[in-house]
Formats: structure tokens, sequence, C-alpha cells
């Protein structure tokens, strides 16, 4: 157990606590740990995720859709959902068609036909990215709750097998 002292001063006549270091260093130790605990009990931010499905070099074939299905942090919160495409200076057109399915929990459907430009009329890529690799997104919905998009799938119905197009993504930020 630690011990305090009560002291008196003779020249002033004020009584003061004098506590050994160790009490010192120990309750020290107990403030900080109390401050690191009240910090853990804040509410911690609600995240955006992404999740990207790497397609095949030879081509995406017209018959095989993306199944995503998006990650939330929160059930309560309300988040924007947005497609993402990276593609690369081989593909060969200026838009990318796709069919997007936003599919709710109680299996209803939303669906929407994407016409996505990737160039601008005098063929320069939009879009972020540098080198050979760019990426362009959508949003597909604001102020959607989790229950409302539980899975996305999406098509492309350019060609048969197309190619030019790295990766394929889902990002959901709340809002």
């Amino acid at each position: 157990m630690l011990k305090a002292n009560l002291i008196m001063r003779n020249d002033t006549g004020k009584r003061y606590w004098r506590f050994s270091t160790a009490h010192a260093v120990t309750m020290t130790l107990v403030i900080v740990a109390a401050l690191f605990m009240a910090a853990a009990c804040q509410k911690r931010p609600v995240m955006a995720h992404a999740k990207f499905i790497h397609l095949p070099a030879d081509g995406w074939q017209r018959n095989l859709p993306l199944t995503f299905v998006p990650e939330y942090d929160d059930s309560a919160a309300v988040y924007e959902l947005k497609l993402a495409v990276r593609h690369d200076i081989s593909y060969p057109y200026r838009d990318l068609l796709l069919v997007v399915d936003v599919i709710a929990e109680d299996s209803t459907v939303n669906r929407r036909t994407l016409d996505l430009p990737l160039s601008d009329e005098y063929g320069n890529w939009t879009g972020g990215g540098f080198g050979s690799l760019y990426q362009n997104q959508v949003t597909l919905s604001t102020g959607v709750k989790p229950e409302q998009a539980s899975t996305v799938i999406v098509w492309q119905v350019m060609s048969e097998k197309l190619t030019g197009v790295d990766e394929i993504g889902v990002l959901a930020s709340p809002m």
C-alpha cells in the first residue's frame, strides 16, 4: 500500500500532502489508462468499403456476370453506391455499356443500363490514372440503406469477349 504523509511547513503554517514517487507514477498511469479507455469508447467513424474483381487478361465474357456483396459498417447508416471501372489503353471503344442489378434483401431488383464514357470525342481517356491504367466511376444510388443493396450484379453487353477492362469494383461510402 502506498503512503502519503501530511506535512506542515513551518514558515507559512500551511499543510500539504507529500506522496511517494511510486504513488505519483501509479496515479499518472491510472489517469493515462482512463483517458485511453474513454477514447476507445468513442463512436468509430463509418468507413467506406470497396471490392474489386480482377478480370481475365484474355477478356471478359458476355455471359459471365460479376457478383458483389457490399460491406457496410453500420446497418442504420445510409450509403452512396458507386461502380468503378479500371481499364488500360488497349480498350478498343469510347464507351462501356453495362447492365447493373442492385438486389435488396427482400429480393427486389433495381436494374440500370449504364453507358459509361471512358474517353472524350477526341480519344483522350477520361477519369483518373496515369501511365496505361485509368479509373472511371459512376454513382449507382445515393441514400441507400444496407438492406436495399445486399448484392450488386454487373454484366457487360458490348461484345462476346471484351478486352482492355482490368477490374470492376463497387464502392459503398457513408453519407
